[in-house]
């Protein structure tokens, strides 16, 4: 589902990060100090034509929060420009086998304070329009 597929996309963007190595969905372990993580966070009520019924909407609106972490606020910052730059206005593309229509930039990246260990956190929030998805994964 949408985690998958943003870690698919944060991964294929040539930013040096790996989904399970640097790169997360859902969870943030402790290591290693440099990181990235995507949540589901909400978003908006589905969207359905006339008639449609249970199951059948036309389009979802989720949101997603992505931190960004690593020892210094610079290296930190600069892992959030990236992966925002590669993630905001994206359009009518397929990931996974799922269609999004757009990904968009609720904020830009944001200091959130420090973790348990010291590093610097930076978060962000995007707002999703995407195909109905049928999987239940993350």
């Amino acid at each position: 589902m949408i985690l998958d597929d943003m870690l698919t996309l944060i991964a294929g963007s040539g930013l040096g990060l790996t989904a399970g190595t640097n790169l997360f969905a859902g969870t943030w372990p402790d290591s290693p100090d440099k990181a990235c993580a995507v949540y589901e966070t909400g978003g908006g009520q589905p969207v359905h034509a006339m008639g449609a019924g249970p199951g059948n909407a036309l389009v979802e609106l989720p949101r997603i929060a992505v931190w960004t972490r690593a020892n210094s606020y610079q290296s930190a910052r600069q892992l959030a420009h990236n992966v925002f730059q590669s993630m905001d206005g994206l359009t009518d593309t397929t990931i996974n086998s799922t269609r999004y229509l757009l990904v968009s930039a609720v904020n830009p990246p944001t200091a959130n304070g420090f973790d348990d260990s010291g590093r610097r956190i930076l978060i962000m929030n995007f707002d999703v329009i995407k195909k109905l998805s049928t999987s239940t994964s993350t």
